[in-house]
């Protein structure tokens, strides 16, 4: 990791942590700054390895994975959140 690790990070956690505050809970909100972080990490190592320039393309692209990112991860808690809710009764059909 070198100097410029961290402060390419910082997008991630930003985007990823608004949108998931757009959930409205706090689990909503820890998950999109992790799904944001996650995001900006896979794009930091893949321009790394493939090696861009830094710049303004590179923001633009930890921004979008960012937002890719949070928005998986909330999408992803919400189907584990429907595939364990417990059925609720009201879908049996009417006799």
């Amino acid at each position: 990791m070198d100097d410029h690790f961290w402060p390419s990070i910082y997008p991630g956690l930003i985007v990823g942590l608004l949108i998931g505050l757009s959930g409205g809970t706090m689990f909503s909100a820890i998950l999109g700054a992790l799904g944001g972080l996650a995001g900006a990490l896979a794009y930091f190592y893949a321009y790394t390895a493939i090696g861009f320039p830094e710049g303004l393309l590179q923001l633009i692209g930890l921004i979008m994975s960012a937002v890719i990112g949070a928005n998986l991860a909330m999408f992803a808690a919400r189907r584990l959140a429907r595939l364990t809710k417990p059925a609720s009764g009201d879908d049996k059909p009417a006799e």
